[in-house]
């Protein structure tokens, strides 16, 4: 079962060749890169409607929450998230985070992660693939929340991560599998701005 979970993940990630994957924009998940555009895949309003206000700076947004029916074209994944500059109205997409929710069962996600970083490895050649690190998410202001995760770094800063969320009861979210394609300059945003 498992090693069917990882190859049907890895087969909807993309179809590239190692050749073409010098650029996270070269990556697909469920379809979308990085640089398009989220109306392409979502009406405006519902993009609107589904902001969070999970960020103290407003430079960036990301929508969220999604139900099933609103992305009908999911094929492998629960949910999608999308990031872009709050400004931007052609919404272009310098984030995307795929889930798949494990409910109160994050050893099954653990089991994947590396199996799925290794295999997303093989398409950039020269991307470096991070051990494993865990670490408690700073949005969870009581500290509870666990990541463990995997990131295959870009030579330009971008950079594809493989995480298992352990939310905290109090939060109440299901545990999930996360794969997070993210451009640097979000990156950093998330590291000096955002929480």
């Amino acid at each position: 079962m498992n090693k069917i979970f990882i190859i049907i993940i890895f087969f909807s990630l993309c179809f590239i060749s190692p050749s073409q994957a010098d650029d996270i924009r070269d990556f697909q998940i469920e379809g979308i890169s990085i640089g398009d555009s989220a109306l392409d895949y979502i009406d405006k309003d519902k993009l609107i409607s589904k902001k969070k206000d999970w960020f103290k700076s407003n430079k960036y947004s990301i929508s969220a929450d999604f139900e099933d029916f609103e992305l009908d074209f999911l094929k492998t994944y629960d949910g999608l998230q999308f990031v872009y500059l709050t400004n931007d109205n052609e919404f272009k997409l310098h984030g995307i985070e795929a889930l798949k929710f494990f409910k109160d069962n994050v050893k099954e996600c653990y089991s994947e992660l590396d199996s799925i970083a290794f295999e997303i490895s093989k398409l950039f050649e020269t991307a470096k693939l991070s051990k494993s690190n865990s670490y408690r998410h700073t949005g969870d202001k009581l500290g509870k929340t666990m990541i463990m995760t995997r990131s295959l770094q870009m030579l330009n800063g971008d950079k594809i991560a493989i995480s298992c969320y352990d939310w905290s009861k109090e939060i109440g979210y299901w545990d999930q599998l996360r794969i997070s394609l993210r451009k640097i300059e979000y990156i950093n945003f998330l590291i000096n701005d955002a929480y």
